[in-house]
């Protein structure tokens, strides 16, 4: 008999909570997914966008590799990028972060791979032959960010065991100088983007993976055709090419960004305070608290982020409106 490792548990689950609370849908502030709110305006798209099948014209690819500054995969999403690189290893040992997006612990564990988790990066007299390490960069959920050559010593560290470091960089797109890909990139360096995040459209489902050619190419095998809809080819490659809007929402999430730590710092002066372009990270007490929190804002429509098992709740931006209501409900508190 097969036996099912239960899958991790995500934010953006409006419906369930508005099922739990009992309030409608639409009444519900939702911060719970670290998205901006304030997201890259779609336009109305061709007819010819929903009623051809999407060829790889490159375009995609040229709008990524310009935006991102190297040559990038794309991919359904950098969710499938997770689930799939474990299938294209032996078994080997994985570092994973003691705090972190769940679902690279979860898939590399589901394919048999051995995990050993982490507080601070391995170091060489830690490290063996074909050890792979997982970082994400800026961390999800605690925002802990590091420095792009911490993390190149370390891969070429890797390099020299015949062992591959992967970088989550969902949330890096508010701060690219921190980001591995605006230098030269080892051979055993595999990193993930999402255009979902900073320029608000998870719901297209579109990623980049930047790796090695070898590598590149069996994940192209395993897209096989029209992975990407479309719809998210005709939306991406616009969104990259935007730099007007880039700027903007530049601005308008560091100002979002600053109205939230201070509003949640004057209500948690105890708490341990993690601060990111597009979230910001409570550390509470006990996990009793974090349950506390998160039921109050439920009982007010608005949707935070729980990890029970952290004591952290997590609150994604807002535009203004959002963030008075928020403030009435910690008011209530």
């Amino acid at each position: 008999m097969v036996s099912l490792v239960t899958a991790p548990f995500h934010g953006g689950r409006l419906q369930q909570a508005a099922n739990e609370f009992g309030i409608a849908a639409e009444q519900w502030l939702d911060l719970s997914t670290g998205v901006n709110p304030e997201g890259w305006p779609v336009p109305n798209l061709p007819a010819e966008v929903w009623q051809r099948l999407p060829e790889n014209d490159g375009a995609l690819e040229q709008a990524a590799a310009r935006f991102y500054g190297q040559p990038m995969l794309a991919v359904p999403g950098s969710q499938w990028a997770i689930q799939t690189l474990p299938m294209l290893f032996a078994p080997t040992r994985v570092w994973i972060p003691h705090y972190g997006y769940a679902e690279h612990a979860f898939h590399w564990r589901l394919n048999g791979h051995q995990l050993e988790t982490y507080d601070e990066l391995p170091d060489q007299h830690q490290l063996a032959p074909d050890d792979i390490v997982i970082a994400v960069n800026p961390n999800n959920p605690t925002g802990y960010r590091y420095q792009p050559d911490q993390l190149l010593g370390l891969a070429m560290k890797l390099q020299q065991l015949s062992g591959y470091l992967l970088v989550d960089e969902a949330f890096m797109d508010p701060s690219p100088k921190y980001s591995l890909l605006s230098g030269t990139m080892p051979d055993n360096l595999i990193v993930l983007r999402s255009l979902g995040k900073f320029f608000g459209l998870a719901g297209i489902r579109l990623g980049f993976i930047c790796c090695a050619p070898l590598l590149q190419q069996q994940l192209q095998q395993r897209l096989g055709p029209w992975a990407i809809s479309h719809p998210a080819r005709y939306v991406g490659v616009l969104a990259l090419q935007d730099t007007v809007w880039q700027q903007h929402a530049q601005q308008q999430i560091k100002y979002s960004s600053e109205k939230l730590t201070n509003l949640l710092s004057q209500h948690f002066a105890e708490a341990q305070l993690s601060t990111t372009a597009l979230f910001v990270t409570l550390t509470l007490t006990d996990p009793e608290q974090a349950r506390r929190l998160y039921q109050h804002c439920g009982q007010h429509a608005v949707l935070v982020r729980i990890f029970p098992e952290w004591q952290k709740i997590r609150f994604g931006l807002a535009d203004d409106f959002g963030l008075n209501r928020l403030a009435e409900v910690l008011e209530d508190l």
